[in-house]
């Protein structure tokens, strides 16, 4: 690692790896390479990259693997620490946004996610745009109209590449309903699929939208009804839930 070390207070660090600051920059350097892996690229080197709902693990990945990029966006309901990233982070390929749109998790007091809510960039100008851990504390109304901000903001050629929790056990037993399945139904396993799970399910009572669960065919058909063709969903890995890769339709 020759990079810049961009050390972030603990309290501007989300998700389960924020009490180890270097597994989470080594969880954003994976996702890194599995968005390179999947896509046939060595690197995101001269693409233009919307990071929705950022955190701080990817920019701090780049930094500290002097990984090259294009131009990275990030934008996230975090304030404080947006405002963190635009003073500690000097390097003209990065900028970052508040995005005060409303999520009972995170920013229950901001506006309402609209089809028609607007970024501060130009439309189609993205190569890439990425959600990690934003999908899976989305409810539905939000999942649909952030996949239909998200088109008019990506190039024609373009992919989005995001991640969400699905209800169903899989092979590599990665994903979060593979640790639930034991207690929540004890006969399911990848070979026996005959349980069916509702549409949406807002998993943990009392905590709105910490686990936001939908089923394959569901989350398959919000993503299209919004404007986009799905070219995959894939399983989990040991750095991310379920995920999925879609262009914008013609």
């Amino acid at each position: 690692m020759s990079g810049l070390l961009l050390e972030v207070p603990r309290d501007l660090r989300r998700g389960g790896l924020a009490d180890d600051e270097q597994a989470s920059v080594d969880s954003g350097h994976q996702l890194i390479q599995l968005i390179c892996r999947q896509l046939g690229r060595d690197s995101l080197a001269g693409l233009e990259v919307l990071d929705m709902g950022c955190g701080t693990k990817l920019v701090q990945a780049i930094l500290q693997h002097d990984l090259p990029v294009g131009r990275y966006v990030g934008f996230d309901v975090y304030g404080k620490m947006i405002d963190f990233l635009n003073d500690s982070v000097n390097d003209p390929r990065f900028s970052f946004h508040r995005l005060n749109t409303h999520n009972e998790m995170y920013n229950p007091r901001g506006e309402p996610l609209t089809a028609t809510s607007r970024l501060p960039v130009p439309e189609r100008s993205f190569d890439l745009i990425c959600l990690f851990s934003v999908f899976t504390h989305l409810a539905p109304h939000d999942y649909v109209a952030m996949l239909k901000v998200l088109r008019r903001y990506v190039k024609p050629d373009g992919k989005v590449f995001f991640s969400l929790f699905v209800n169903e056990v899989t092979p590599g037993g990665h994903g979060f309903i593979d640790s639930m399945a034991p207690i929540i139904a004890p006969h399911l396993t990848t070979e026996n699929m005959a349980w069916q799970p509702p549409d949406f399910v807002d998993w943990v009572p009392g905590r709105p939208l910490l686990r936001a669960l939908y089923s394959r065919d569901h989350a398959l058909r919000l993503v299209e009804s919004a404007g986009w063709v799905v070219d995959s969903l894939n399983d989990p890995e040991e750095c991310v839930q379920h995920y999925m890769i879609c262009s914008p339709a013609a």
